[in-house]
């Protein structure tokens, strides 16, 4: 226990495991709330590190040693790895309650595997948000706020909803509009539609989004043509990334697009 305000109240283990639950709790919210592709992957992550902690406790007989005590090693030895459960605070696994443990982790499998059934059978066809999305884009290149300007900027905050977003947006803004595409994350990975653009080169892929603001014509003379439709985390939101586009949205929140 941590003693607070002099000793005026307790902040006990109990009280630390219920703040990191609720912890885990608004970021699967979240996850949920910016796609449900997010939130299948996340659930997904959740399931396997169940079944794997449930082989651990099935297969604990293996290495128990009576006179083994998490006083006397060394939670770094990768040796005991199979012993200890934790990240930043071990336990060693024989020292748990582990029948309960394991009826708490079925428990959590059963609502688990529920939770990513029904996610799974929201495909990007049936994908309303997706679909709510894709009705905002075409408004704004039918209809554009300045004279010629299509571009359009979607922001999330997970790299993998970007990705599902540009999986499901670049062909179809590509067909339908004849708009280049391009997906930008942090993690790497980035991507556009726009030919002789190498996605691998952060700034020119910038630079054919921008192509005023970072005087493309001074860099790449030849170029024609400029990307339109920008998905990206927020590692592009600063300097003269988006001085060229007047219309961004974000993801994952209840969402009204904003003139910029």
């Amino acid at each position: 226990d941590i003693q607070l305000r002099g000793g005026e109240s307790t902040f006990k283990q109990v009280d630390r495991e219920q703040a990191l639950t609720g912890l885990m709790r608004i970021n699967l919210l979240k996850r949920m709330e910016s796609s449900i592709h997010s939130f299948a992957m996340t659930v997904e992550k959740l399931l396997r590190n169940v079944d794997r902690l449930l082989e651990l406790i099935e297969h604990k007989g293996e290495n128990y040693n009576p006179d083994l005590s998490i006083e006397d090693i060394d939670p770094d030895d990768n040796q005991l790895e199979d012993l200890l459960i934790g990240n930043k605070v071990k336990v060693l696994l024989q020292d748990m309650d582990l029948l309960k443990w394991a009826q708490d982790l079925k428990d959590d499998r059963e609502k688990l595997a529920e939770l990513l059934h029904e996610a799974k059978m929201i495909t990007s066809e049936r994908d309303a948000k997706l679909a709510d999305l894709k009705e905002i884009i075409q408004a704004k290149i039918n209809h554009p706020l300045n004279p010629d300007n299509k571009k359009v900027v979607v922001f999330t905050a997970f790299a993998d909803t970007a990705q599902y977003l540009y999986q499901n947006l670049a062909r179809w803004a590509r067909q339908e509009f004849g708009v280049y595409a391009a997906l930008v994350t942090g993690s790497g990975g980035n991507k556009t539609t726009m030919p002789k653009v190498h996605a691998t080169d952060l700034n020119a892929v910038l630079t054919n989004f921008s192509p005023i603001s970072k005087e493309r014509a001074k860099v790449y003379p030849n170029m024609m043509g400029e990307i339109d439709l920008m998905i990206a985390t927020d590692c592009i939101s600063e300097g003269q990334n988006l001085q060229d586009c007047d219309f961004l949205v974000n993801y994952d929140i209840h969402w009204n697009p904003v003139r910029i």
